[in-house]
């Protein structure tokens, strides 16, 4: 790829916030192999990290440790000689809204005082745009009352409430919606804002491939009932719960409840999200957008089919119920990012959910 389809030259350095994290480390291997060099915030050291990319890349990224963004001078430190910026870090924390939204704020403010930094990019969320729950009963919610649009100017109060909530699941709140409203108000540089969707599809965990083959092995072969495990932290010795990472799937309890739910979902894969956080910052079409990562809508019949093709001797996969009422969730503006992905990557299109749960289970029966 030439520099001339990048709005930030080839070697030049972009901080990336949260680099340990299951998304993130898939942003840094996608600015590095652009040919940029990354500064990447962790909490604690994580040798891992920094082991890897040089393994891979050489001495091109550097690891830094920021606790937290309140401190002006850290904040300074780390952005000095940076080019550009993908803020990725959130907290699920009790009361965490002004956190979130003082840490972006404090980090946009501070960007905005370097005369080098030219692009920010924000990762949000989907939260941000609407919070669809399951009926309390746990009945099927018919087709008629889930259909739900979104369109570019989509906001939704209820995830900002849901996150003052105790009784909210930390995966559930929209922690990252008002930081994202903040920082629209008044950046003086390019900014753009990627929206994941909530189901983050496996390929590869960064650092941990061997570990988390493992880990999917045994729950294709674990009789045992389990939960849904999400994965943010991609340090092999530890794994964190979180919201986005869709990581490894118990095929028993958890899955024949979601299947009973059926709610309408959309799914993306963590390669994907991540070439679209590096359209953000470098493709030169992209200014001032909301960029929507939503691949394909699905529901767990879908995944579960899936999974009896990829693995039909797998008896630990359950049945697909005969009854398979769809919801709907219109994301009007996926195109434009498709289109990104298109024209930037040269790419066909996104990456199918067949595609990407077959990686993520590659080595498991």
């Amino acid at each position: 790829m030439s520099n001339s389809k990048h709005a930030l030259p080839k070697g030049s350095r972009v901080l990336v916030t949260g680099a340990n994290g299951y998304i993130a480390s898939h942003v840094v291997d996608q600015l590095l192999s652009h040919g940029y060099l990354v500064r990447g915030t962790i909490r604690a050291p994580k040798p891992w990290l920094s082991e890897y990319f040089a393994q891979k890349y050489g001495d091109v990224f550097e690891a830094v440790i920021v606790t937290c963004f309140e401190n002006r001078d850290d904040i300074n430190r780390v952005l000095d000689g940076v080019d550009g910026i993908i803020h990725l870090i959130s907290a699920a924390l009790p009361a965490a809204i002004p956190w979130v939204v003082k840490a972006t704020t404090n980090i946009l403010e501070s960007a905005a005082g370097m005369p080098s930094i030219k692009r920010v990019v924000l990762v949000s969320s989907s939260n941000g745009l609407s919070m669809l729950t399951p009926n309390p009963n746990g009945e099927v919610l018919h087709e008629s009352k889930l259909i739900l649009t979104f369109m570019i100017d989509s906001w939704s109060d209820e995830a900002v409430k849901a996150a003052w909530d105790p009784n909210t699941p930390d995966e559930s709140k929209g922690f990252k919606t008002e930081a994202e409203r903040e920082a629209w108000t008044w950046p003086e540089y390019t900014f753009n804002t990627v929206l994941p969707c909530m189901t983050v599809i496996l390929c590869k965990i960064i650092g941990a491939i061997t570990r988390s083959a493992d880990q999917l092995h045994n729950m294709l072969e674990d009789p045992s009932p389990g939960d849904l495990r999400f994965h943010d932290g991609v340090d092999p010795q530890t794994i964190e719960r979180r919201s986005h990472g869709f990581v490894v799937i118990n095929l028993n309890a958890t899955v024949r409840a979601l299947l009973k739910i059926n709610l309408a979902e959309w799914y993306v894969d963590v390669e994907d999200l991540a070439r679209l956080c590096a359209v953000g910052l470098s493709d030169p079409s992209a200014q001032s957008e909301r960029i929507f990562a939503f691949a394909q809508q699905m529901n767990w019949f879908d995944a579960v089919s899936l999974l009896q093709q990829l693995r039909p001797k797998n008896t630990l996969i359950p049945d697909v119920p005969e009854e398979n009422i769809r919801g709907r969730r219109d994301v009007l503006p996926r195109g434009r990012a498709e289109e990104l992905l298109r024209t930037f990557y040269g790419l066909p299109g996104w990456t199918s959910i067949r595609d990407s749960l077959e990686k993520g289970i590659e080595g498991c029966e």
